[in-house]
């Protein structure tokens, strides 16, 4: 059986690693379970078990340095987790922003009137969802940008493109609407018909790009909403 100074030990030494509290917390569990057969099972000390399970993952918990601002070193995990998750996101986020971006190209061939009401539905959307998220988890949008201070888990820093994408959206595109959206019309008519005498690319970036960011942050913060609510159940997590 693992005392309780024994896991503050644990938990001692994993702060030490700048892990985020949901791996943190992730790890301490399975580290205690290793301890716990050791101790019980193979009638180990605490000491010479903890040795082995501190060895088994020396090299997952190995300090390496990330490549993203500001520049300090993680774990090895840490660093294979955030990979695999911002993978995973990416993927996930083009999934429904890739039609999205081919309907919208293709239908603005037929209909301007149509693709500008699916447009504008789709902003309207992406701002009343910022409006109702910073009502009811304002508190969980306050630490989104706030990794460097409390580095609570893996999708916190990404939660915040959620934000930053919906306030985009709204200034470059639902501000203005109609007026942005003849600009992006005129653009892709450009590009159509390869008339790139008065073409500007930037109408048609600042169209697709914030939409993208929000829908890749949302993912992060669906994830990290979802975290908090298991912290809370296991550790009491205060906001």
């Amino acid at each position: 059986m693992i005392t309780k100074e024994q896991k503050q030990k644990i938990i001692y030494d994993l702060l030490a690693k700048n892990l985020p509290l949901d791996l943190l917390v992730e790890i301490k569990d399975h580290m205690e379970e290793q301890l716990e057969h050791k101790i019980d099972i193979e009638e180990k000390s605490f000491e010479a078990a903890y040795e082995e399970v501190k060895k088994s993952w020396e090299k997952d918990l190995r300090m390496v340095y990330a490549f993203r601002l500001p520049r300090k070193k993680i774990t090895i995990l840490h660093k294979k987790i955030n990979h695999k998750t911002e993978k995973e996101i990416l993927l996930k986020s083009l999934k429904y922003f890739l039609p999205f971006l081919a309907i919208t190209l293709l239908l603005s061939l037929y209909s301007k009137e149509l693709t500008q009401n699916i447009f504008l539905v789709v902003y309207s959307i992406i701002g009343i969802s910022g409006i109702v998220t910073a009502f009811y988890f304002n508190n969980i949008l306050k630490t989104a940008g706030q990794s460097e201070k409390r580095n609570i888990s893996i999708y916190q820093r990404g939660s915040f493109l959620f934000y930053f994408g919906g306030l985009y959206v709204f200034i470059f595109n639902l501000v203005n609407f109609y007026e942005r959206f003849d600009r992006f019309y005129r653009a892709i008519s450009d590009l159509y018909f390869l008339d790139f005498k008065n073409f500007e690319f930037f109408p048609i970036f600042s169209t697709y790009i914030f939409v993208f960011f929000w829908l890749f942050g949302l993912f992060y913060f669906l994830n990290y909403r979802k975290t908090i609510k298991e912290l809370q159940q296991k550790i009491n997590l205060k906001l």
